[in-house]
């Protein structure tokens, strides 16, 4: 159950991440009002990952953490195993 709420939270912090892009267009408010929802739905995006990585423990992270530095080679050019 820990590993599905996880789970749940990882791809719910990744879809909240897309909301400010949409967030200007669909709510029909003053600017400061919508630059408050942005930071806000930002916030909250970073608590839910950093619980999920959390709950999903350190093999989790260290699998997606090799993800990451492999695509991070692969912009930079450096596309070399270590």
């Amino acid at each position: 159950m820990k590993r599905l709420f996880g789970l749940f939270l990882f791809w719910f912090s990744w879809v909240l991440w897309t909301v400010p892009f949409a967030l200007p267009f669909v709510v029909d408010s003053d600017v400061e009002t919508i630059a408050v929802a942005t930071a806000a739905v930002l916030v909250v995006a970073e608590v839910c990952f950093f619980t999920s990585l959390l709950l999903l423990g350190k093999p989790f992270y260290l699998a997606m953490k090799k993800c990451v530095n492999a695509l991070w080679r692969t912009f930079k050019g450096k596309n070399r195993s270590t």
